[in-house]
């Protein structure tokens, strides 16, 4: 049986950053040795994955990108998860301000706060989408098949598609976008940075176990580096960080018709349906990267180490031998 996902994607694989607003990261490819992080002595090549600050030239200079994010995001890592092959820190190195890690058990309590959400096919997991009162639905006919009580995501073997309902066209378009920063639906998204099995003892925990969950399933990972049994809309934490926070935006203030950044990206073609009503032109050129303003790559940057180590891998090795794209979709 052919994967619904088949038809809906290209078979040529393209350059998957093409047209993203992700600043010149050939800077990487010139730093020679390691140096020592100014706060625990460790050797680091790029940046301290204990401290999550930079390093050597790195840290000497402004080359690095600092994002601003709507939003606060944490992370649950797995104490048995490797520090050094973890894509979550490279958040916390590029959105300090926003971005915070926990070791599990180590974790805040979110039954405390309003507004915290957490990303994780559960079985009543809902979609960005509806997190912003838009009337979407997930079509999961059949539930293609699995038992009932079961949920594409606790299974990771189908994905499901999303469908707007238009029970108004009377309805003002903006009706649903009128959001500032201040007033999201969302204050705080969190992730978990582990192998599947261990993110599934992670959410057993009560303080994290009663907050609304939502899944993530429009999107490819382009990751080199992936977990036996697990799909590839699977992504890397970085990747799931940059997609949340990409359909976030989109849903509040709307996608930058200007935006070329996910024509490559192996975005499904029901986000893209989603998306299109909410495509706008910037009222202005100089305001197309405002945090309020349609999203035109405000956070793409986010893929700054990521897509150097895209970018290394494929040059030295093969790309239709890296088993991140022999597997099953």
């Amino acid at each position: 049986m052919s994967h619904p996902l088949d038809a809906q994607l290209p078979r040529v694989r393209k350059y998957p950053f093409v047209g993203m607003r992700i600043s010149d990261h050939t800077i990487l490819d010139t730093i020679e040795g390691r140096h020592n992080c100014r706060l625990c002595h460790r050797s680091r090549k790029f940046f301290c994955y204990n401290c999550y600050i930079p390093v050597g030239e790195l840290a000497e200079t402004d080359v690095l990108p600092q994002i601003k994010l709507p939003l606060l995001v944490d992370i649950i890592k797995h104490k048995k998860e490797i520090d050094g092959k973890s894509t979550a820190v490279h958040a916390a190195v590029l959105a300090p301000e926003h971005v915070r890690i926990h070791t599990f058990p180590d974790i805040p309590d979110y039954r405390k706060e309003d507004g915290v959400v957490l990303i994780f096919p559960s079985a009543k997991a809902a979609t960005v989408p509806q997190l912003f009162e838009r009337n979407v639905q997930l079509q999961i006919g059949e539930n293609y098949g699995l038992p009932k009580g079961h949920h594409m995501g606790t299974m990771l073997r189908r994905r499901m598609d999303e469908v707007e309902i238009h029970e108004d066209d009377d309805k003002p378009e903006q009706e649903l976008r009128c959001w500032k920063l201040d007033n999201l639906p969302i204050r705080r998204a969190v992730f978990i940075d582990s192998t599947w099995n261990q993110s599934r003892g992670i959410y057993a925990d009560e303080r994290v176990r009663g907050l609304r969950t939502v899944v993530l399933q429009n999107r490819l990972s382009q990751f080199w580096r992936h977990q036996r049994g697990s799909p590839r809309w699977y992504l890397a934490t970085i990747e799931a960080i940059h997609q949340f926070l990409l359909e976030v935006h989109i849903n509040a203030w709307g996608l930058s018709s200007h935006y070329r950044g996910l024509d490559n990206l192996e975005i499904t073609e029901s986000f893209h349906r989603l998306a299109e009503p909410l495509k706008v032109v910037p009222a202005a050129e100089e305001k197309a990267t405002d945090r309020e303003s349609p999203y035109n790559g405000q956070y793409d940057n986010l893929l700054f180490f990521f897509a150097n180590m895209y970018d290394l891998i494929h040059k030295y090795y093969d790309h239709n031998e890296l088993i991140a794209y022999r597997r099953p979709i």
